[in-house]
């Protein structure tokens, strides 16, 4: 079940679509059907946004990186100010839309499965061949601003265990994989993939230069990696401390 695969409670769920926990045990049991507005704010939510496109919600990562660093230069919007109110209804900001203290992973955890990388506006998907520091040496060499993040950008923080799935945010996808030759992965085939996502605004905000190589800040690493698949998660939780390497 979705909402146990996301680590809530059935209170928990309720709080975050605002509703009381008895409303979710009952559409869970197949008692009640949920409106489409109801069940449109539980599976954005949960991950697993409504529509043809099921395209994350990039604002909850807006909404997450204001909460931990408040100086960002980013839009407070109608979408960043409803992940606000989620959130704070399970008490992971303020009023304000800060970060409660001791709730930065919680809230970058959420924010990571409410918009996750496979379900990235934009992300292009092509064969994997290069590694992710690889890929970022060709890009520097060609002056194409980059941004490492995923597993291998928490590796770049703390080292752990090797990369699954190089990902990177560039300035412009075309140009990113025409200059390394990168050949596009075609729909439902099988095999290791690197991905290219377009800068938008949030993602690429506060890079750091670690060893010569260009890496998102810290906080959106940790959120793209609980967002992640195979051991990604598990590397969030290594770079925040809270698992041994």
């Amino acid at each position: 079940m979705l909402r146990r695969v996301n680590g809530l409670s059935a209170r928990q769920l309720a709080a975050l679509v605002g509703v009381a926990p008895t409303t979710i045990t009952r559409i869970e049991s197949g008692a009640v059907s949920p409106s489409f507005d109801l069940a449109q704010e539980i599976m954005a939510v949960l991950g697993e946004p409504i529509g043809f496109t099921g395209v994350a919600d990039a604002s909850a990562i807006a909404a997450a990186r204001l909460a931990l660093d408040p100086t960002l230069d980013i839009k407070v919007g109608p979408g960043v100010e409803a992940w606000r109110q989620r959130w704070a209804r399970v008490g992971l900001v303020d009023g304000t839309g800060k970060v409660i203290t001791g709730k930065h992973a919680d809230l970058m955890f959420r924010a990571g499965r409410a918009a996750r990388l496979t379900r990235r506006a934009g992300a292009t998907d092509f064969n994997a061949g290069l590694s992710a520091i690889e890929l970022a040496g060709a890009l520097a060499a060609a002056d194409v601003d980059y941004a490492l993040t995923g597993d291998a950008g928490a590796n770049c923080y703390r080292s752990s265990a090797g990369e699954a799935w190089p990902v990177l945010y560039v300035e412009d996808v075309a140009r990113a994989a025409a200059v390394i030759g990168l050949e596009r992965k075609q729909p439902e085939s099988f095999g290791m993939k690197c991905t290219l996502i377009a800068f938008d605004g949030v993602n690429e905000l506060g890079r750091a230069d670690i060893d010569g190589v260009v890496v998102a800040a810290r906080d959106q690493v940790v959120i793209d990696a609980y967002g992640g698949i195979d051991r990604m998660p598990e590397q969030a939780d290594i770079l925040l401390g809270r698992r041994v390497a």
